[in-house]
């Protein structure tokens, strides 16, 4: 599929398409979206690089939920490195669904962006392969199992969970539940596996450890959670995978008479703003997310300004978070926050 191919499909000139493409403002509204329509149709999108016009220096971030606090502290970290490039940063939400991750791709090609920072656990090894042959500058922020072959860049979980549960048994805590968000299986594997490697360092035994899928990551998930926290046999510490679901988690079992931390410690896993101000003060796994973001936004722009690049061996950049000890896991060190 090519533009003549294109234009005879919409029934206009090449040049009518060319000026789609290249300065969409000069064509009449229904002029364009009839050409539009037909490339979303037939899947065409032209090469980022594509001569015939100015391409504007901006980039895409796609983001499962451009709400979540983390989505925000990563764009932010992107716009401080774009913002000294002189580039724009355009947000668009994706919902966490392939099929609208797929379509935000596809309009981020028909504005020509120079590149792409996708934060996803989506992202699948078509589509990846498809943004590699057009030679579109991109780079993962996570960890894909699905396209593990590409550049990335992402926070190690394991090493949190590893800190979080190292601390907790230290504390005298022996039977976890790790709350996790549904649909995110990469993340809960690494969690488990630092759990897990928390409990062969201390060489404490299985302690009945569970995992429980909250519906979404909101602290509304986190307080319907607390139902199914109590059904049964009650762990000694929740270790959730987001500050949000910690505090619903927390603040439902306060209403059903449940001290935290003297019968249930919670954990979170974002350091919020909120975490050092609801009672008790929340333990949580700090995640360097601005950072990753201008880390994120530096690979990408060496990808764009050398295209070489785009042929050679992918590259990961990992992070380490940061447990910051507070009183909600039982500590009762006469301190504030401890920084481990």
């Amino acid at each position: 599929m090519n533009v003549r191919e294109i234009a005879k499909l919409a029934n206009v000139s090449i040049a009518t398409v060319s000026r789609v493409i290249n300065r969409p403002e000069v064509v009449l509204p229904e002029t364009r979206e009839q050409v539009l329509a037909v490339m979303r149709k037939v899947g065409y999108s032209p090469a980022p690089h594509a001569g015939g016009g100015t391409q504007p220096k901006a980039v895409g971030l796609l983001v499962p939920d451009a709400e979540d606090y983390l989505a925000i502290r990563l764009m932010a970290g992107i716009e401080s490195v774009a913002a000294r490039r002189e580039h724009a940063v355009y947000l668009c939400s994706t919902k966490g669904g392939t099929d609208r991750e797929r379509q935000a791709i596809a309009g981020a090609l028909e504005q020509r962006m120079r590149g792409l920072v996708i934060y996803t656990n989506t992202l699948s090894a078509e589509d990846a392969a498809d943004l590699q042959r057009r030679r579109v500058p991109f780079v993962l922020v996570g960890r894909s199992e699905a396209a593990p072959q590409h550049n990335a860049c992402y926070i190690n979980y394991e090493e949190g969970g590893y800190r979080m549960v190292r601390h907790l048994l230290e504390l005298g805590h022996q039977k976890f539940l790790l709350l996790c968000e549904a649909g995110s299986p990469n993340i809960e594997a690494r969690m488990w596996e630092g759990l897990c490697r928390a409990r062969r360092e201390l060489m404490t035994g299985p302690g009945g450890d569970r995992v429980l899928h909250a519906e979404g990551g909101s602290i509304r998930a986190g307080y319907d959670a607390a139902r199914e926290v109590l059904a049964g046999e009650q762990p000694d510490a929740v270790f959730a995978s987001s500050d949000e679901l910690a505090l619903g988690l927390m603040k439902a079992l306060q209403e059903n008479g449940v001290g935290v931390p003297g019968q249930i410690a919670v954990t979170g896993f974002t350091d919020s703003p909120v975490a050092g101000v609801v009672t008790p003060e929340l333990t949580t796994v700090e995640q360097p997310t601005h950072r990753l973001g201008m880390v994120a936004a530096r690979m990408l722009f060496d990808l764009i300004d050398d295209e070489s690049l785009l042929d050679g061996t992918p590259q990961e950049i990992v992070l380490l978070p940061k447990l910051k000890v507070r009183n909600s896991c039982g500590n009762r060190k006469p301190i504030n926050t401890l920084f481990e």
